[in-house]
């Protein structure tokens, strides 16, 4: 049986993640809105959440709100008031606008959902069957990771040739190992940026003929 702290880190990141998920109407509302008001409205979005950020840092009464509703979810260092932090919102939104903006359609839809459902999958994942740890992470989160990015793969992708699923499966497995290591860089915009890096790269060179 779980200890009380143990159940208030997984509430608290069941809480984390049903946020996280519903970013997922980004990259879902990009099949029905046209790139450019699209990023209007990630520009938009980012800014404000820039503002917030810097405000949440220095205004006393901004960040009592904010805590008052986010305060239990934000990451230790997104709390330091030394200086500012961004939230994994903030990165996100900025890890949209990036995708939409560099990467082909279908490319940036998949690499918008793999950072919202892989993540989430992995994180939960870890929290409730982690065993097995690679640092802070888990092995059965970052098989989570990867099999919930093959099924993401084949449902938005749709691939109808043997390199093009070598492709994905390859940027697939890369971007997991990634995942796992200890970078700098918010994960909110580094996976979803190095997948469609990886994937774009693979699939516009003869590398895999």
């Amino acid at each position: 049986m779980k200890n009380d702290s143990e159940k208030i880190s997984l509430s608290i990141e069941l809480k984390r993640k049903a946020i996280h998920l519903s970013s997922s109407v980004i990259p879902v509302s990009y099949y029905f809105i046209e790139r450019n008001p699209l990023l209007i409205i990630l520009t938009t979005a980012f800014a404000a959440m820039v503002i917030i950020d810097i405000l949440r840092m220095r205004s006393e009464f901004v960040r009592k709100v904010y805590g008052k509703f986010l305060g239990d979810i934000l990451r230790p260092h997104e709390n330091k008031s030394e200086r500012i932090y961004f939230t994994g919102g903030t990165y996100i939104i900025l890890a949209f606008l990036l995708c939409i903006l560099i990467f082909e359609k279908n490319i940036a839809i998949l690499s918008m959902l793999i950072i919202v459902f892989c993540d989430s999958a992995a994180a939960i994942a870890g929290k409730v069957f982690g065993k097995h740890h690679i640092g802070n992470k888990t092995m059965e989160g970052s098989i989570s990771f990867f099999l919930t990015g093959v099924i993401l793969f084949f449902v938005v992708i749709k691939p109808d040739n043997i390199v093009l699923i070598i492709s994905g499966v390859i940027s697939l497995m890369l971007i997991t190992v990634f995942e796992l290591l200890p970078v700098k860089i918010d994960d909110n915009l580094s996976v979803p940026l190095m997948f469609g890096i990886l994937f774009s790269l693979l699939t516009k060179t003869d590398f895999l003929i």
